[in-house]
């Protein structure tokens, strides 16, 4: 139904317009994307070297831009990211089902030959837990259904409730640093504590995945450290941990706050802040909601290895 090819630059607006609009039904939603326009152009800009390398497109008969898979890879980890597939059937079409698998199958196949992934071993799909489309695409090539994750959300007086006492602070938890010896305990703790991780203890660390750090720090060493982002419209709490023997006293909390406190300082206010959890973690639920985030929607992360 749809012809497949590499995308362009030229296809972004197209892009952006057709992931803005499938983003909106929980039936189509991706995790890796936000809502509105402006997030979508954000992350899809910011992937390199380029967004159009790695990604592909499904265009109709006029040329419109109709579907959409593209990738992010980490030749360092060995793991690449598909956001998507996207895919715009025609509303009442009487095998719509068969179009939208069909179309996303041919997305796949050529996004695989992209020079990108050589050398990558580990692929992963993530989205809504209602996007049934999905769940069956990734069953049918052999990706295997991972645990749930919930995002949070902190919006409003809320988000700057925890700003104001953010600012407050005098003593606690601040931005890393150069000192080689507190950067080389934040890695050994990110490693330890998310072995899953998207990102390793160095990219974190060295900011190159765009990531802050705070951390905190005691007598013997580094008692916890928080990570994340500053996105179009929101602040985003990407790792948080804490030396499972410092737990239960608040430095959780405390890293989350200055955290948000120093991307907003350095890189302005957001209308919300964000936050994703896996299913089952009730320690970090518990801090969050604490916080007064609250509970946004769920979504599903599915691996291919």
């Amino acid at each position: 139904m749809y012809s497949i090819r590499a995308a362009t630059e030229a296809d972004l607006p197209a892009a952006v317009e057709l992931v803005t609009r499938l983003q909106a039904d929980p039936g189509h939603h991706v995790g890796y994307h936000g809502t509105t326009g402006e997030e979508v152009a954000e992350e899809l800009t910011r992937l390199t070297p380029d967004w159009a390398t790695g990604a592909v497109v499904g265009v109709d008969g006029h040329g419109a831009v109709r579907a959409l898979l593209s990738v992010e890879a980490d030749p360092e980890q060995g793991r690449a990211w598909l956001y998507g597939p996207f895919v715009d059937v025609p509303a009442g079409h009487p095998a719509a089902r068969q179009v939208w698998h069909n179309t996303a199958d041919d997305l796949l196949d050529l996004a695989t030959g992209s020079p990108l992934l050589a050398g990558i071993t580990d692929l992963e799909l993530y989205g809504h837990r209602l996007n049934r489309l999905l769940g069956d695409f990734a069953a049918r090539h052999g990706f295997a259904a991972g645990a749930a994750s919930r995002v949070f959300t902190l919006t409003g007086a809320a988000l700057r409730s925890v700003l104001i006492s953010a600012a407050e602070d005098t003593v606690g938890p601040r931005k890393l640093n150069g000192d080689p010896a507190t950067r080389a305990q934040v890695v050994d703790l990110h490693e330890r504590c998310f072995p899953n991780r998207s990102a390793s203890g160095e990219q974190v660390v060295a900011g190159t995945r765009g990531h802050t750090v705070v951390v905190l720090t005691g007598a013997d060493g580094v008692i916890g450290y928080a990570a994340g982002f500053v996105q179009q419209e929101e602040l985003y709490v990407d790792y948080v941990a804490v030396d499972p023997n410092m737990r239960d006293a608040g430095a959780g909390r405390s890293l989350v706050r200055a955290l948000l406190r120093t991307l907003a300082a350095e890189q302005g206010v957001r209308c919300q802040a964000a936050a994703v959890i896996a299913l089952g973690n009730d320690a970090s639920e518990r801090m969050f909601t604490a916080l007064g985030f609250t509970l946004h929607l769920e979504l599903v992360a599915y691996r291919l290895r």
